[in-house]
């Protein structure tokens, strides 16, 4: 009788650590698959986006995965291949990485026009971002702000061709959110 109460108490066990771990194995490969890929962000938003916008929550716990995120956004809007429509769903994304008082300083009507007007212009200038590079956040995250260096890569040649921006993110209840960037002098992304 002990021997089979042991087993279905192992049993039971081995069940509730698959079942744990197969459930974070699960979000961690959303996390990944949202980070990994921008041409899926508007199709997680269509099918679920509360869904989406909780898991971009999660995914907010550290100020290289909000720029990570914060990039795939900007690269779809700025892709040529977007509507009206996908642009305001992806800056109510974008604005779940800001802090209260950036959004504050740029109310959703503001932040709309101005972001159509600059993507009209990449239009009109036939410029995308076709990439990006994050520099390496040497911060502990001890501090509640760190300052990080990002690279825009545009289709154009020469010094026109890149954008240099650095972005102050600030830790608010746990979550990393974007405080502002502004540009700055050309540097070299050091990678891991």
């Amino acid at each position: 009788m002990r021997k089979i109460i042991a087993i279905l108490i192992l049993a039971s066990l081995g069940i509730l650590l698959f079942v744990t771990f197969s459930n974070k194995t699960s979000k961690d490969r959303f996390d990944k698959s949202l980070l990994s890929n921008s041409d899926r962000i508007l199709e997680y938003l269509k099918e679920d986006y509360e869904g989406t916008i909780n898991k971009i929550h999660d995914l907010q716990k550290t100020p290289e995965q909000v720029l990570e995120l914060n990039n795939i956004v900007m690269q779809k809007l700025y892709s040529h291949e977007i509507t009206d429509e996908e642009i305001e769903v992806l800056l109510k994304v974008q604005r779940e990485l800001y802090d209260d008082e950036l959004l504050e300083k740029n109310p959703i009507d503001v932040h709309l026009e101005k972001a159509k007007e600059e993507i009209e212009k990449f239009k009109e200038n036939n410029t995308k971002i076709i990439g990006y590079d994050i520099q390496k956040n040497n911060d502990d995250n001890n501090n509640n702000i760190t300052f990080i260096k990002v690279v825009y890569y545009l289709n154009n040649v020469g010094p026109e061709g890149e954008i240099f921006e650095e972005y102050v993110l600030v830790k608010v209840d746990e979550l990393w959110k974007i405080k502002g960037w502004q540009k700055t002098e050309e540097f070299i992304v050091v990678g891991d």
